[in-house]
């Protein structure tokens, strides 16, 4: 393996490590100790890749965990869904990171438990989340499939402000292990506020 292969593989490995680290342990109370036994990397070779320490590879994940959050939306606004299934759908998908991808599950618990310590990278509510669901809903209002009177900016807020809230109780009872059952009762609750009688949302094909 050529050296900046080798290189490449060794930040990608201490990155993959972090991300089990931070999904397990609070950004405060994780050591580069638990990062370097989790990927059997040298010290030497962390802080050459890393020299900032754990913030700087805690705010790689918080941006990892974005560019995902990005991808599965763009992937959605070419599906051909319409707007408030694209929304359900979004839940979804983030919901399987939140309970499978480490680096999904690392880069929300650094955000809501110390969005002080990385104020470049990490916000509550994300501009990028208000701007995909509103943008969904937009295509739900002009698909005829919004309730009359539903106000877009403050139905964006308030999904955004219910998924969080899902995501971080669900953590805090039991790992994310429930989060499915608890997002299908929030998606349900969202579409009898914003859907008109009847709607029947598709699933992605």
């Amino acid at each position: 393996m050529a050296k900046q292969e080798r290189a490449i593989a060794t930040r990608e490995a201490l990155v993959a490590a972090a991300a089990k680290v931070f999904a397990r342990l609070h950004f405060e109370t994780a050591r580069v100790a638990d990062i370097l036994e989790e990927s059997s990397v040298t010290q030497g070779a962390f802080y050459f890749h890393f020299p900032e320490g754990k913030k700087q590879v805690a705010e790689v994940l918080i941006q990892r965990q974005d560019e995902g959050f990005i991808q599965i939306r763009d992937e959605l606004a070419r599906s051909g869904l319409d707007g408030l299934s694209a929304i359900l759908a979004l839940s979804n998908a983030l919901g399987q990171a939140l309970s499978s991808d480490p680096v999904a599950q690392a880069g929300i618990r650094l955000v809501t438990q110390s969005s002080t310590t990385f104020p470049g990278v990490a916000k509550l509510p994300d501009p990028a989340w208000l701007d995909a669901i509103s943008g969904f809903l937009h295509r739900a209002e002009g698909e005829g499939n919004l309730r009359e009177g539903v106000e877009i900016a403050q139905a964006a807020r308030s999904v955004v402000y219910l998924f969080t809230g899902a995501q971080v109780s669900s953590f805090v009872n039991d790992a994310w292990s429930d989060l499915p059952q608890t997002l299908h009762d929030v998606q349900s609750f969202v579409l009898r506020s914003i859907a008109i009688d009847g709607f029947v949302p598709r699933s992605p094909s």
